[in-house]
This record gives structure tokens, C-alpha cells and sequence, in this order.
């Protein structure tokens, strides 16, 4: 979930739909609507809504306009939970002058519409040509997270995807009985395929010689459903036959702010770091130390990727001791780090902390 911090006045929260104010697990933020159209709700039903003339991160509803669309307010960010439908990584907050918290969705302030009076109601969808309900739309290719197994490729339904081993990229080599326990993730089209924004990599699509169906690639390899999983977050199909795994998102990406410019990123799109006290090969962060500074972890060498602005030559791995399942991902040698402190994309509270953490700066025109 992602964080931004504006000021504004806590009297001007005071009027809320009743039915808002009431309902317990006021930070759950489901999908509802009908079979037609998918919307955000709160835990009542109630039909949530953005304002075009906020920016990211920022709520430009003032005055009047805060009593006619009183925001999604949370005391804590604790409260703050994705329910059915919706993806935690697309929720976020903006922290408040009073300690409320004013709950976002890709990166956009959430509201009420006062003249909403019952679960269902969209009577605040195109108010002035700048109000409106907020369409979810699954992606074809999302994030799941297992604090077992990490950040992991899923469906726009949370199912989890798997790679053939023995598949090549851009093709597959899983037939007859083979499909029938692991399906091919497909589409009708290629245009049709929507992917989360934190997913970094290249997606793509084959015509399977055997079916003619478009199988959706993901860095060149299909990808598949396993037949045992039965609901979002299983990964029952985790190492079947030492030749069927999960696909880690792509490990190493670029962002940046405008401060910092470019630099290295994870999977999420959060900041990486790496610590002056390491050397190449050794990591000298232990105990609190990894967890103020978690590394970032991959289960073998061979899944290091990056973008392909990046010199994947220069990543590699070293054993994690904490873990003997996982490796330490490095950047010349050296481990990487996240930072705790870091709340959204484009964070790097990290940089020059205690002059031994910094950002690894990106030139991309040497890449």
C-alpha cells in the first residue's frame, strides 16, 4: 500500500453517510456492482468514488466540496484492507493534519457521495463531468505475494501462474495430459491482456500448434494454472516434478524520482539499496539490521532478471544466510535492500541514511 502525506482540516470530515459511519472494517475496500459493471465499495456496499481534479497522492476537495463527498477515512492505516476482488499493492493513504488517514486507490483519494442513501447507489457517477465511480477492472496479469515464497506472477483473480521448465521462450512443450492438469493461461487477443503497472517485463502471446489458442507469455515463457489450486494464494503446483514453479515478477527494474533521477528498483517498484559496510559477495546486515533493510530474495540465480534497459550481467546472488532455500539478489556483487521506511513507489527515505545506505544510480544511457 502506498502513503502520502497532505494537510487538511479535520472539521470538514465531520459529515458522513450514515451508513459510512456505522459500518465496522470501515477500511475494507471490496468490488461490488452488478454483472454489468465492477466498482469499489466499502464494507456497506456503499459506492466509492474519485474526483479527477485531485492529483496522486493529493485531494483537492475542500469546503463544500468535502461535505457533499465526505473522503474514506480510516484512523489507522492498520485498517486498510483490500477485500474481494480488489489488490492490496493498489490501495494507499494519504495521512491527514488530524492522524486520520484518507484512503487511495491507485494512488487517487476516495470518496462518498452524499446523495448516495443505500448500498447500489451511483447517483454521484459523472457529477459535473468529474466525479466518478471507480471501475475495477482485473488485470490479466497481477501480483500475489506469499510470505513463504515472495512476490509471485497471478491472474486478475489472484490465481496463481506457473512456468514449464521445459518449455523454451515463445514456446511450449506441455501437451495432451499436460494441459490437462496445467491450463494455459489464454486470451482472445492480445490487446486484451491488461497488466498490473507494478509488473515490470514483457508480455506477450503464442499460437499453441495444438489448439490454435493465444497462450499469454510472460518474459517469452507460458504460463499456466495448476488443476489442485482451488483459490487465489494457492500454490500447490510450487516445484511439482523439480520442473514446475512460480514466476517471481522481474526481479530488477528502473524508477526514480525527480530528485534522485533514475535508479535501481524491485519487483513492486520500490526503491533498492545497498550498504557501504558490505563487500562484494559478503553481506554485513544482520539481525535488525535486515529488519529495518530487508534484502531482496530470489529462490535460484537462474530467475535474476531485469529490464531490458539493464545489464542483466551485472546481477547476481550469494546464499541468504537466514534461508538456504534463498539467495541474496546483487548488484555488481554487492547485496540489495529495501527500506522499511519506504511506503510507495518513488520513496528512497533509505538514501544517505547514516551515510552507509544509498540508492544505485541508473544511467541509462550507459545501460
Amino acid at each position: 500500500m502506498k502513503k502520502y502525506t497532505i494537510l487538511l482540516l479535520a472539521l470538514l470530515f465531520a459529515v458522513m453517510p450514515l451508513a459510512a459511519q456505522e459500518t465496522d472494517d470501515q477500511g475494507l475496500v471490496n468490488a461490488g456492482g452488478d454483472e454489468t459493471l465492477t466498482y469499489l465499495v466499502d464494507s456497506a456496499g456503499m459506492t466509492l468514488y474519485i474526483f479527477t481534479n485531485d492529483e496522486p497522492g493529493v485531494s483537492n476537495c475542500a469546503g463544500q466540496c468535502l461535505e457533499n463527498w465526505p473522503p474514506l477515512l480510516v484512523n489507522s492505516i492498520d485498517e486498510i484492507t483490500a477485500g474481494a476482488g480488489v489488490n492490496d499493492i493498489r490501495l494507499g493513504w494519504i495521512e491527514n493534519e488530524d492522524g486520520t488517514f484518507h484512503v487511495t486507490y491507485d494512488d487517487m483519494p476516495l470518496y462518498y457521495f452524499i446523495g448516495d442513501e443505500a448500498p447500489g447507489d451511483t447517483n454521484g457517477q459523472g457529477v459535473n463531468d468529474v466525479w466518478f465511480i471507480v471501475e475495477v477492472l482485473p488485470f490479466t496479469l497481477d501480483i500475489g505475494f506469499s510470505p513463504d515464497l515472495g512476490s509471485y506472477i497471478t491472474d486478475g483473480e489472484g490465481m496463481t501462474l506457473y512456468i514449464f521448465t521445459n518449455d523454451e521462450p515463445g514456446v511450449s512443450n506441455c501437451t495432451g495430459q499436460c494441459l490437462e492438469n496445467w491450463p494455459p493461461l489464454t486470451v482472445e487477443s492480445a490487446d486484451e491482456i491488461t497488466v498490473n503497472p507494478y509488473l515490470l517485463g514483457e508480455v506477450d502471446v503464442i499460437e499453441r500448434e495444438d489448439t490454435g489458442e493465444l497462450q499469454v507469455t510472460y518474459n517469452g515463457y507460458p504460463l499456466y494454472y495448476f488443476i489442485t489450486d482451488v483459490e487465489a494464494g494457492d500454490t500447490t503446483g510450487q516445484g511439482v516434478g523439480d520442473v514446475w514453479f512460480i514466476y517471481p515478477p522481474e526481479i530488477i527494474g528502473v524508477g526514480g524520482n525527480d530528485e534522485l533521477g533514475n535508479f535501481l528498483v524491485g519487483p513492486d517498484g520500490y526503491t533498492l539499496y545497498v550498504f557501504a559496510n558490505d563487500e562484494p559477495g559478503v553481506s554485513n546486515c544482520a539481525g535488525q539490521c535486515l529488519e529495518n533493510w530487508p534484502p531482496l530474495l530470489a529462490f535460484d540465480v537462474d530467475t535474476l532478471i531485469g529490464t531490458p534497459q539493464l545489464d542483466s550481467s551485472r546481477l547476481g546472488s550469494i546464499p541468504f544466510a537466514e534461508d538456504d532455500t534463498l539467495v541474496m539478489v546483487t548488484w555488481d556483487g554487492y547485496p540489495l535492500y529495501y527500506f522499511i521506511g519506504d511506503e510507495a513507489p518513488g520513496d528512497a527515505n533509505g538514501h544517505e541514511v547514516n551515510n552507509v545506505w544509498f540508492i544505485v544510480p541508473v544511467d541509462m544511457d550507459a545501460e
